[in-house]
């Protein structure tokens, strides 16, 4: 509306002064209206960018997550931090903050204490992420304010696709260019980045979808997945074609059956269907006859691997240090190991790789669990479609870090509290239905009484 009416230049201001009174609305009011304005900005990561121009801009999404803190603590309702993965998540923090000073030693830096250390920060904002998955449960309390806030996830996701369509329609797609690219709003999670969120989120949708009874929100279920998935192939991102097939091949496996069938027709017609562009980008995962070697993004991974594989072995129990790999320039530019599941080796070692591994499969049975184990349809399709995503962002990883970003993950974490908090109202209506329907034992007749 307000770039309709030539208002866009009030949105920055705007946006700023109302992050102020949701503030103020999360502590004093409802904590719940912070969680909702994250679930929006998140993954706008352009637009908050422009915030740094106030005071405490850069601090948009720290000041909301304390404010909704703070209502939790103030307003002294029920809180119950206990989780399946409470203790897991507060060892990982405190685990990847030793192993944080332990990288500070390795790279000769200084100790990480001061929010204007880059490792510090990185730190910091992947563990804001767990703290989503804590909170949620405690603020989106009700059925129907995890619709709202599924709503509210829906509209920044439209905002993304919106915005990516903008530039990239612009753009000559008739055949693969890097220069065609674009991250859109999420900024430095690249393009690559973007595509990873698109996929996801997605997976998500079909969940929702596979469950979904209404026609209209069968229709608009289905209209944002169309659009999600113009943006995945766009994003010329090949680790997340390959996700996205898996995600049929889970989904279909687990609920619906007609998603086998189309990952099935996928392969046997993908050149007859696919734009020339998305077509080119595929083909170029291959070897080069003559040279031995893949073309160069493929080939780039590979020497980042290798080297990588000399890196781990030098310290392969405890790793080199959390957050490390990007300081070092082993590898041209790169500053990334392109598979997140090596840079977690790399820089925690196996006990980091098992625990990060753990915590991947802990995630994907609770969702699976709330889809198996609820009755309610809603819960149901909140379960599968976490499953779903989960699916994805096992997938992604293999190809870069899709799991830091607060852009790219914040909204999983937050439907991971979702699926929390779905689990929690289960075992509650499941003990109350055995307290209705337990036997009443007679007691026999008091003798006193002469009855």
């Amino acid at each position: 509306m307000s770039i309709h009416f030539g208002l866009e230049g009030l949105l920055v201001p705007a946006l700023y002064v109302g992050g102020m009174l949701v503030f103020l609305i999360s502590v004093f009011v409802r904590p719940a209206a912070g969680v909702y304005l994250l679930a929006f900005t998140l993954p706008l990561q352009t637009g908050r960018y422009r915030l740094h121009q106030y005071p405490l801009g850069a601090q948009f999404v720290d000041i909301t997550l304390l404010g909704v803190i703070l209502g939790m603590t103030l307003r002294r309702q029920e809180l119950r931090l206990r989780t399946p993965v409470t203790a897991p998540l507060l060892f990982l923090a405190i685990y990847y903050y030793a192993w944080l000073v332990r990288g500070s030693l390795y790279l000769n830096a200084p100790l990480p204490f001061s929010i204007d250390d880059p490792r510090f920060s990185n730190w910091k904002n992947y563990v804001e992420l767990f703290a989503f998955a804590l909170v949620v449960p405690n603020v989106i309390r009700e059925k129907a304010q995890v619709r709202t806030l599924i709503l509210v996830m829906c509209a920044s996701f439209l905002v993304v696709n919106r915005s990516f369509y903008h530039t990239i329609s612009g753009r000559d797609l008739s055949h693969f260019s890097y220069e065609e690219r674009d991250a859109g709003p999420l900024g430095y999670a690249g393009e690559n980045g973007f595509a990873a969120f698109e996929t996801m989120f997605c997976a998500f949708l079909l969940g929702l979808h596979s469950f979904a009874r209404r026609q209209a929100v069968k229709l608009a279920l289905l209209g944002l997945i169309a659009a999600g998935c113009y943006c995945i192939l766009y994003s010329f991102s090949r680790g997340a074609y390959l996700a996205s097939l898996g995600v049929l091949i889970v989904l279909g496996v687990l609920r619906q059956r007609k998603l086998i069938l189309v990952f099935v027709l996928l392969l046997v017609i993908w050149q007859a269907v696919l734009p020339e562009a998305v077509q080119e980008r595929i083909l170029m995962t291959k070897r080069d006859e003559t040279t031995g070697q893949f073309e160069s993004s493929a080939q780039e991974r590979l020497d980042l691997w290798q080297d990588a594989k000399g890196l781990f072995l030098s310290s392969p129990i405890a790793g080199i240090g959390f957050d490390t790999y990007e300081f070092l320039g082993r590898v041209g530019p790169f500053r990334d190991t392109h598979n997140y599941y090596i840079k977690v080796a790399v820089e925690t070692g196996i006990v980091g790789l098992v625990a990060f591994l753990w915590l991947l499969l802990k995630m994907c049975r609770l969702g699976y669990q709330l889809f198996r184990s609820s009755d309610d349809p809603f819960w149901a399709s909140i379960g599968l479609g976490f499953v779903g995503l989960m699916s994805a962002a096992v997938l992604l990883n293999f190809f870069g870090d899709r799991w830091t970003y607060q852009q790219v993950n914040g909204l999983m974490w937050m439907l991971f509290g979702c699926v929390l908090r779905g689990l929690r109202l289960a075992a509650s209506e499941a003990s109350e239905a055995a307290t209705s329907y337990a036997p009443v034992v007679a007691t026999a007749p008091h003798p006193g009484l002469g009855i």
